[in-house]
């Protein structure tokens, strides 16, 4: 009796615990099924999920727009690859403006500027790349990146 009543409580423990296991299997399903109908709620709102969704102060400004995909693409960069990455991907672009953008984008809290052994590098922020992550659903902390 003792050996049965044994048994059903090891069986019990392992069906407790397959049961964790599929519902935390839910609970990620649900969380990705939730992420999506956001991501294509602000498609149809937007037209498309691009990063002024995130910072609607550089909307109207296609410069800073692409120096911040830039800075996404690259992580961090100096004024000399943006500049290079800017007449590359719009088919021109100067130092000058360049420069111009980034102050305002540090201003607006966009940039950060980092002093590095050969110069100045710029690199987005916590704050916006963390609002990225967030808008389109990917629940990581800046902290894990």
């Amino acid at each position: 009796m003792n050996n049965d009543i044994e048994r059903l409580s090891e069986e019990m423990e392992k069906l407790r615990e397959s049961l964790n296991k599929l519902m935390q299997s839910f609970e990620i399903v649900s969380q990705l099924a939730q992420s999506y109908i956001k991501l294509v709620s602000l498609y149809a709102e937007y037209g498309e999920l691009s990063i002024d969704v995130v910072i609607p102060e550089i909307r109207h400004d296609s410069i800073a727009r692409e120096i911040v995909r830039i800075l996404f693409d690259l992580k961090r960069a100096n004024i000399s690859q943006i500049t290079r990455e800017l007449k590359g991907r719009r088919g021109k672009g100067s130092r000058n403006t360049a420069r111009e953008k980034i102050n305002h984008l540090i201003e607006l809290g966009v940039v950060m500027e980092i002093k590095g052994e050969r110069g100045k590098y710029y690199t987005l922020s916590k704050a916006v790349v963390s609002r990225w992550f967030e808008l389109i659903g990917i629940p990581i902390k800046f902290e894990q990146i």
